[in-house]
C-alpha cells in the first residue's frame, strides 16, 4: 500500500543540531526521514526511498523501497553500468570512409562509402576533415554514387512508449547508426533555428538554421512586429520541413530553438556533400542509403572519444541520445544485432550479474525517456553496491554530476542544486526528471566521510518539479550530516 504523503522533509530541523539553548540535539536517520512525510507537495504521489552504507550494504533508511515506479533518466544508471561492463571503458565508435573504386589522376571512380556504427560524436567538422582527406589525395571528382552505411543499427528511430508529440524536441531525437553532434559532445541530430528581425515592420523575419544542409527545408512564415515576439517552430512526423511562424519583435534578440531531424542518417550525408563541395569536390551520382561491400578499402575513419569520456556527456548532462547508442551497440556486440531487443537483453544479463532479479523491473529503452521503464530504489542502490566492486568504477563515479560544483561537465544536472550545502561536492548522484517524475539517486559522504548510497523516485505529482526537487535536495543534505547531527546506523 503507498503512503499519500511523502516521506521526504519540508525543513530538517537536523541540519541546524542545536536548541535555542545552545544544546545539541540528535536525530535518528529514521526520525529524520519518517517523522517528516506530510509534505503536501508529495499528497497523492507515489514514491520509494531507500538509503545504505555503501560499504557494509547495510540497510539504514527505506520507505516502499521496492515499488516499482518510472525512474525518468535515472534509467541511464542502468545502462551507464550495463555499458562499462559489456562494452568496456575503452570502448570507441568509429565512423570510416571507403570506397570501392579507384583514383585515376584526380577522378575517383566508383561509389564512396560513409560507414557508421552510431558514433554519437560525429560533428560536421569531421566530415569537412573527411572532404580534406580527399582533396589532399588529389580527388576533384568521384564518378559514383555516396553511399550511406547505417546498417550497424536496425531502421527504428525511436524506443518504445516515446511520446509522438515530443518528437520535434532535442531530448527525443531519433536514433541511427549515422548520427550528428550539433556540438561536440552535444545533443545529436538536430538543426539550431534562429530568428531574427527583419528589416523593419511588416517584413519578414530573417531565418536561418544550423548545421546548414539540403535535407532540411526551413519555411518562414514570420513577420517583424512593433509588438511582442511569439514564435512556433514546427516539424511535421516523417518529414524535414521546418516550419517558423508568428512574430517577432523589432528590437528583439535572437531567438533559437533546437529541433529534431528525420531520416538523419540522410542528413548526414546531405553535410558530407556539403563539405565535399566546399574542398572543390564534385559527386557525379546520388546520396542514397546502402552497405557498404566486403573488400572497401578505408580512406579515413574517425573514432570517438573512449566510454569513459562519452559517459561525462551521457550522465552528467543527461543526453538521451547517448543512451539509446550505447544500448544498440551493446545489442551489436553481444548478438550481432544493433537493436533495442538486443541492446536491453546484453543490459539484462548484466544487472541480473550483480544481483537484480531478471522480471522484477521494467527497461524498455537506454534513456528513461519512455514513461514504460519501471524500477524501484531498492535495485538502484543494489547497482549502486556493486559498482563499487568493478575495476572501471571511478572512471563511472566520476561522469556522475556532483553536487553544488559548477560547470555543465563537472556538477552537471546537479550544478545549481544544494550549492554551499553539507552535501556539495560530497553529493555524485544521476537525477531524473519528466512531468510529473522526479528521481535522485547515487552516493554522498556522510559528515565523517562514510559513503552511503541513496535512492529516491516519486511519480504522479502535480506541483511544480522544482518542489520535489527541493525535498529531494534536503534528505540527501540530512545524510551529509550523518554521524554528525544526525545519528545514521
Amino acid at each position: 500500500m503507498l503512503k499519500t504523503a511523502g516521506w521526504l522533509l519540508p525543513a530538517i530541523l537536523a541540519l541546524a543540531g542545536c536548541s535555542s539553548s545552545g544544546q545539541r540535539h540528535e536525530q535518528t536517520l529514521s526520525q529524520a526521514l519518517t517523522a517528516l512525510g506530510q509534505d503536501k507537495a508529495l499528497i497523492g504521489a507515489s514514491n520509494g526511498v531507500m538509503v545504505r552504507d555503501a560499504e557494509s550494504g547495510t540497510v539504514l533508511y527505506q520507505a516502499h523501497a521496492q515499488q516499482r515506479l518510472a525512474p525518468a533518466s535515472n534509467m541511464k544508471m542502468f545502462t551507464s553500468l550495463a555499458a562499462f561492463g559489456v562494452l568496456g571503458a575503452d570502448y570507441r565508435f568509429e565512423t570510416r570512409l571507403l570506397t570501392t573504386g579507384e583514383q585515376r589522376g584526380d577522378t575517383l571512380r566508383g561509389d564512396l562509402y560513409l560507414q557508421g556504427s552510431g558514433d554519437p560524436t560525429l560533428h560536421p567538422d569531421d566530415l569537412d576533415t573527411f572532404a580534406a582527406t580527399l582533396a589532399q589525395r588529389g580527388i576533384r571528382h568521384i564518378h559514383g554514387r555516396l553511399i550511406l552505411d547505417a546498417s550497424a543499427f536496425d531502421q527504428t528511430p525511436f524506443g518504445a512508449g516515446w511520446s509522438w508529440d515530443d518528437e520535434p524536441f532535442a531530448f527525443a531525437a531519433p536514433i541511427s547508426a549515422l548520427n550528428y553532434a550539433f556540438t561536440p559532445g552535444g545533443d545529436i541530430n538536430v538543426v539550431r533555428v534562429d530568428v531574427q528581425p527583419g528589416a523593419r515592420a511588416g517584413a519578414p523575419g530573417r531565418v536561418s538554421f544550423y548545421p546548414a544542409n539540403d535535407a532540411v527545408t526551413l519555411v518562414n512564415r514570420t513577420t517583424t512586429t512593433g509588438g511582442d515576439t511569439a514564435l512556433t517552430f514546427d516539424r511535421q512526423p516523417g518529414s524535414n520541413r521546418i516550419v517558423v511562424s508568428g512574430t517577432v519583435a523589432a528590437q528583439a534578440e535572437a531567438s533559437s530553438r533546437l529541433i529534431t531531424v528525420d531520416q538523419p542518417a540522410r542528413v548526414v550525408g546531405a553535410l558530407l556533400q556539403n563539405a565535399l563541395r566546399a574542398h572543390g569536390i564534385t559527386l557525379r551520382g546520388n546520396a542514397e542509403e546502402g552497405v557498404t561491400p566486403a573488400g572497401a578499402r578505408l580512406l579515413a575513419e574517425k573514432t570517438s572519444p573512449p566510454l569513459s569520456r562519452l559517459a561525462v556527456t551521457f550522465l552528467k548532462v543527461s543526453n538521451n541520445g547517448y543512451g539509446e547508442v550505447l544500448t544498440k551497440a551493446m545489442g551489436r556486440k553481444t548478438q550481432g544485432k544493433g537493436d533495442w531487443a538486443a541492446g536491453l537483453q546484453a543490459i539484462g544479463r548484466f544487472v541480473q550479474s550483480q544481483g537484480i532479479e531478471a522480471g522484477a523491473y521494467r527497461q524498455v529503452d537506454g534513456s528513461g525517456l519512455s514513461r514504460m521503464n519501471q524500477i524501484t530504489p531498492q535495485q538502484l542502490t543494489t547497482l549502486l553496491l556493486a559498482a563499487r566492486k568493478q575495476p572501471w568504477f571511478a572512471d563511472w563515479y566520476n561522469a556522475l554530476p556532483i553536487a553544488g560544483q559548477p560547470g555543465l561537465l563537472v556538477g552537471g544536472t546537479l550544478r545549481s542544486r544544494m550549492v554551499k550545502s553539507a552535501a556539495a561536492g560530497r553529493a555524485h548522484a544521476k537525477s531524473g526528471s519528466m512531468t510529473g517524475v522526479s528521481s535522485l539517486s547515487g552516493y554522498v559522504d556522510s559528515a565523517t566521510g562514510r559513503p552511503l548510497a541513496f535512492a529516491i523516485i516519486s511519480n504522479n505529482y502535480l506541483v511544480p518539479g522544482a518542489e520535489v526537487k527541493a525535498l529531494e535536495d534536503r534528505l540527501v543534505e540530512t545524510l551529509a550530516a550523518c554521524d554528525a547531527t544526525v545519528v545514521c546506523r
